[in-house]
């Protein structure tokens, strides 16, 4: 059976602040890490996003033998801005072919008959999954680079409203509450947003998923939510 183990990184913050407990003049990034596990049947995420202070000259890992105690704190401050799962475990349609052939033999053998699939919604689209139309309102979260950095010089959660999609770009306007940790949505302002929008690629777009970056690539927003 083909399983495959990836890791993906959640969030980076710079830790100017740190000295480099391995080589003291190397600047370090704390890197949070979560694993996606998949197979033909299922794919499965880890709850928790591991943290990783990574030396930016060398490009290694430091071992969390060598962390500090201040290391250790930063760590349990920015765990809080890492985003969530977006999943934990999702079966795959064949893991659903499996799991029916098997319920199918066993009241075969109970029952001596067949009995046929009633649900004719389960390949109905998602909310997510839809075409992004104008003065539709999503919930997620941004990350906004500068040139040449690959750490986000800033972050945060609210609500986006779409204001124009045309041949496939999509001019998204940030509300105007955006909030740094993240909040329940239904708590944020969903009804006022800045008036300028930028405009946005779809990247990827799944039912529990819709994650876009900007035309100049300087902006990535992942949306998990519709209004």
């Amino acid at each position: 059976m083909f399983f495959s183990i990836r890791q993906h990184e959640e969030a980076a913050f710079a830790v100017d602040q740190l000295v480099n407990p391995v080589n003291p003049g190397n600047p370090m990034v704390l890197s949070f890490v979560r694993n996606y596990s998949s197979s033909a049947f299922f794919s499965a995420t880890s709850k928790d996003a591991a943290p990783f202070y990574v030396d930016t000259v060398t490009n290694k890992r430091i071992g969390k033998k060598y962390w500090t105690e201040g290391m250790h704190n930063v760590v349990q401050q920015k765990e809080s801005q890492v985003p969530e799962a977006p999943y934990r475990f999702k079966i795959k349609a064949l893991g659903y072919i499996m799991l029916l052939g098997v319920i199918g033999l066993f009241a075969y053998l109970t029952y001596d008959s067949f009995f046929k699939p009633v649900d004719t919604n389960l390949t109905a689209a998602q909310p997510l999954e839809l075409p992004m139309e104008p003065n539709n309102i999503y919930f997620g979260r941004f990350e906004r680079y500068e040139e040449g950095n690959r750490v986000p010089s800033k972050t945060g959660f609210g609500w986006f409203k779409v204001t124009e999609n045309a041949n496939g770009t999509v001019k998204l306007a940030m509300s105007k509450d955006m909030q740094i940790h993240h909040q329940t949505p239904a708590n944020m302002n969903s009804t006022d947003f800045e008036e300028t929008a930028d405009e946005m690629k779809v990247e990827e777009q799944k039912s529990y998923n819709i994650r876009l970056k900007s035309t100049d690539g300087l902006l990535e927003v992942n949306l998990t939510e519709k209004k």
